[in-house]
């Protein structure tokens, strides 16, 4: 009798390929986690956040080991799934395998590093109390939006040069939000991923093909729950991130100073946080409405006597749609015939 056996396998289902086409901000974080069962292997997961800042898987590999061409066949696999995503940027943590081969299957991306990840080495290499300044310096650079803000952070971790000249080596362009290239709007880390390996630690033990059922019994889950949830809002938006982001920002900006240059550009004035504002242009000299696509506190100053109960205003939208309610009727209730596999 001859035994079938794979080497590889992977999956995507295709209500996740079309909801995050359509409907999700592109940013993928990836991980690999190692399996428990008997034939061992380590299992690859890709995944991006939904407008609601919920885990939104996106595909699952097994392979045997984590190195250079179990990850090129696993982007490769990713990139014939999602095809040319524009403005697409994938996270991960320092591994040396995914920073060997991504480049190669989307040349067109931008890659970040968990600065999490980062941090963690900062303390182990050059032996730094959990409380240390330097920490929180790094944090702080690692998050602003501006270059001139992050160069008040990080001038303050040149006091040790050992520890800047390892920023500076691993890529400031991976690590500070500010000197990347690409949008990777609020995902510093890769704790998407790394989540849901937490989700499945258990599961991880079981044979491949019930790994798989379970997954895709989770995903359904997921998928209903939200949909259903998403079905009963009565806001334009994302009622757990957008509306509650923007109805703080909302009552801050009520204080800020405005002084109205044209009809759609506006000086904003409130010590550190002064900006110029243009609303047709959806941009804030903090760059932070261009990063994250939500209004900044500048932003939201200029547009108070426009709101309206839904949060839109009269002939400009500062909301980008990846942030409505409606982002979240895509959740199609993924079915077997859904399923896009592929295995060697």
């Amino acid at each position: 009798m001859r035994t079938i056996t794979f080497c590889i396998f992977f999956m995507a289902v295709g209500a996740c390929i079309r909801g995050f086409q359509s409907s999700m901000r592109p940013v993928i974080a990836v991980d690999a986690t190692h399996l428990k069962c008997k034939y061992k292997g380590v299992l690859f997961v890709a995944n991006a956040f939904d407008g609601n800042r919920n885990i939104y898987p996106l595909a699952f590999g097994i392979g045997d080991l984590e190195m250079d061409a179990s990850w090129h066949w696993f982007f490769s696999k990713l990139h014939e799934v999602i095809g040319e995503c524009p403005n697409v940027v994938i996270i991960s943590d320092r591994n040396i395998s995914i920073g060997n081969v991504w480049h190669n299957i989307f040349p067109m991306a931008q890659h970040g590093i968990c600065f999490y990840h980062i941090k963690g080495n900062m303390k182990r290499t050059f032996k730094l109390k959990k409380c240390d300044k330097l920490l929180l310096y790094f944090e702080q650079a690692a998050k602003s939006y501006g270059i001139a803000e992050y160069d008040r952070h990080f001038r303050k971790i040149k006091g040790n040069d050992e520890v800047a000249q390892y920023l500076e080596s691993a890529g400031l362009h991976k690590w500070s939000r500010a000197h990347m290239d690409g949008r990777r709007y609020n995902v510093m880390t890769t704790n998407i991923a790394e989540s849901i390996n937490s989700i499945l630690r258990f599961v991880r033990m079981l044979p491949v093909v019930h790994l798989i059922d379970e997954i895709i019994n989770l995903l359904v889950k997921w998928f209903s729950k939200r949909r259903d949830f998403a079905l009963k809002c009565t806001s334009t938006l994302c009622p757990d991130f957008g509306e509650k982001k923007l109805r703080r920002k909302l009552e801050c900006a009520s204080r800020m100073n405005v002084v109205k240059l044209n009809h759609v550009e506006y000086n904003v004035m409130d010590g550190d946080m002064d900006g110029h504002v243009h609303l047709t242009n959806n941009t804030c000299s903090c760059r932070k409405f261009q990063l994250e696509q939500l209004p900044t506190l500048q932003a939201c100053s200029c547009s108070l006597p426009f709101i309206e109960t839904k949060c839109l205003l009269h002939g400009f939208s500062l909301l980008h749609s990846k942030y409505m309610v409606g982002c979240l009727f895509r959740y199609h209730i993924p079915g077997i015939a859904s399923r896009v596999v592929g295995y060697s």
